[in-house]
């Protein structure tokens, strides 16, 4: 790989578009849930459900605590939970493309001091 000062920058201006890219993601309104949306068939007095219960998954002071979703809910949280699990996604992709140029502006400093 080629740390000429020119090959550096144009790494640089790269990771920075696609940093921007995800910044603007980021701050995009939403509504999230940090939570996961969980099926369950839950028996009842022994006998088995015919269709399965939804519950969100939280965790709380360590512990995981589940919510029941009622059916006119479930699309709703479904979209939430989705939204939440893109938003960290994302976050972390944007902690990575940091560190990349935190590492490329290291070296461009390097190849200009020699």
């Amino acid at each position: 790989m080629s740390d000429s000062p020119s090959h550096l920058r144009a790494q640089i201006r790269n990771l920075q578009t696609r940093r921007r890219s995800l910044e603007s993601k980021l701050v995009q309104p939403q509504t999230m849930l940090a939570a996961s949306l969980i099926e369950r068939f839950l028996s009842s007095r022994g006998a088995p459900r015919a269709s399965p219960a939804y519950y969100l998954s939280r965790s709380a002071q360590g512990r995981s605590r589940l919510t029941y979703v009622p059916k006119e809910q479930l699309s709703a949280s479904r979209q939430q939970c989705e939204a939440y699990r893109r938003y960290r996604q994302n976050r972390a992709a944007w902690r990575q493309l940091t560190a990349q140029l935190s590492a490329l502006w290291k070296r461009l400093q390097q190849a200009q001091s020699q």
